[in-house]
């Protein structure tokens, strides 16, 4: 069953729910409608038989010989019963009198004894088309035991009166009223599950090859359209993520392939030719020089590769993050001074919890850069700042800058901003993409901005703890 159902589609099981609730929902309002109209017919009659009983009750009484008096005379048996009719039952439940105009031998059964003790209202059918509604109430008779009971009954209604009809309405509309809601609920669901429909199939049209294209979203405030807008959003990140692998694949390829090419084209030039012992040293200086180009960006894209998987191992603990920056700096203080720049350094002592090599290569990174970017004489500063729950290390050189409409792309792979960082200066554009990397697993952020007049500030961000 739990297979078969599964089976299903989603507008068919929601429309034989609709159904069934429906139909119970229809089934409790029609009992509820016919209880009441019951009552409600029934309260007329009952307030009569109250009257009954007061009549009765004021003019009929039992004598110590157990017969029955009506205004103190005997009660006439051979008469025809005019007054109210009573049943009369002892504590034994047995019929003491029945005071009533029906003959008892035309009738299909006779009501049974009535609960001793109790108020009880019941109703009786003494032949095929009569019905009597009864009242029952305890009765005190001097000189007999307690138990005794008196029954006064009127005809209740026949059984073609309207609430009969009321009930035959309710059988026969009822199958109808659940079929029309079974078809009204699947037209609805079919009708309100159609854009679902048109997912599947816009779904359907995407591949690898081709992720331009999005769901449709016909509302995008109902539970669709915002599962549309967040599976377009998820798309929208799955056709970046693989432009971006697209062109760092491209990329990885073309600076992968320069040096391979100056390696054979070396390799061929030298081969074309006797030549003497120093040329052959060069050309092998030569090959040697562009191998190592290749291992260094094969193990910049391992690096990089490493950190953005997740799988950089981290092992924090307590750094001096001064004292860091200041080792840092000293070791890359003989770079600078082949330029005739100038080091400055601005931090006080402070604290972090995180892991020193990481960090460590990170800050190496900015540095060389600033190195890298800054022009003979100029200047290069190095500043700790400390805040709540936070520290910055910024750098900040006087070098050409990042155009406005490239600061957002520094982080890329690959990405070298115009002549200023092209392949001259020795780069392959994945050092700030390590970085952020780098940042990243640390809990931290790399940030940028144009400095002031001239140059760029790259800031790393890290949490104190």
């Amino acid at each position: 069953m739990k297979r078969w159902w599964q089976r299903r589609t989603l507008r068919f099981r929601l429309a034989l729910w609709y159904g069934l609730g429906g139909t119970m929902l229809m089934a409790g309002f029609c009992s509820a409608i016919y209880l009441f109209v019951a009552r409600r017919m029934a309260r007329p009659l009952d307030h009569a038989l109250r009257r009954d009983l007061s009549e009765i009750e004021a003019h009929l009484s039992v004598a110590p010989n157990q017969s029955l008096l009506w205004d103190g005379s005997p009660i006439r048996y051979d008469q025809r019963w005019r007054h109210p009719w009573v049943e009369i039952w002892d504590s034994h439940e047995h019929l003491v009198a029945r005071l009533w105009p029906l003959e008892d031998s035309q009738l299909d059964s006779l009501p049974f004894a009535p609960p001793p003790g109790r108020d009880n209202l019941s109703i009786f059918n003494v032949t095929s088309n009569l019905r009597l509604r009864a009242l029952s109430v305890p009765m005190t008779v001097p000189g007999a035991p307690p138990g005794w009971t008196m029954r006064v009954l009127r005809v209740h209604q026949r059984l073609d009166d309207p609430l009969g009809t009321l009930l035959l309405i309710m059988v026969i509309a009822l199958p109808v009223v659940v079929s029309l809601l079974v078809v009204g609920g699947y037209a609805i669901t079919r009708r309100w599950l159609s854009p679902l429909d048109e997912m599947v199939h816009d779904a359907e049209e995407i591949t690898a090859k081709d992720l331009s294209q999005r769901l449709s979203v016909e509302n995008p405030n109902d539970e669709l359209g915002r599962l549309a807008t967040v599976f377009n959003r998820t798309l929208g990140r799955l056709e970046d993520s693989f432009t971006a692998l697209d062109r760092f694949v491209a990329d990885a390829a073309h600076e992968l392939r320069t040096p391979l090419t100056t390696l054979r084209s070396v390799g061929e030039v030298g081969l074309r030719s006797s030549r003497s012992a120093q040329d052959y040293r060069e050309i092998i200086g030569s090959m040697l020089e562009e191998a190592q180009r290749l291992q260094f960006l094969v193990e910049r894209l391992l690096k990089l590769a490493t950190a953005e998987g997740g799988h950089q191992p981290v092992r924090r603990e307590p750094v001096r993050i001064d004292q860091l920056v200041a080792t840092c700096i000293s070791e890359l203080a003989i770079l600078a001074e082949t330029k005739n720049q100038h080091l400055f350094i601005d931090a006080i002592e402070c604290v972090a919890q995180t892991d020193p090599v990481l960090f460590r290569q990170a800050l190496q990174n900015i540095v060389d850069n600033a190195i890298k970017y800054t022009p003979e004489g100029g200047e290069i500063r190095v500043a700790v700042h400390v805040g709540e729950g936070m520290l910055d290390v910024s750098v900040t050189d006087s070098g050409p800058g990042i155009p406005v409409e490239h600061r957002e792309k520094v982080t890329e792979r690959f990405f070298r901003s115009g002549d200023a960082r092209s392949r001259r200066r020795g780069g392959f554009g994945l050092g700030l993409a390590i970085t952020h990397a780098y940042m990243q697993v640390l809990g931290g952020d790399l940030h940028y901005e144009a400095a002031n007049p001239k140059g760029s500030r790259f800031t790393l961000t890290l949490p104190t703890t």
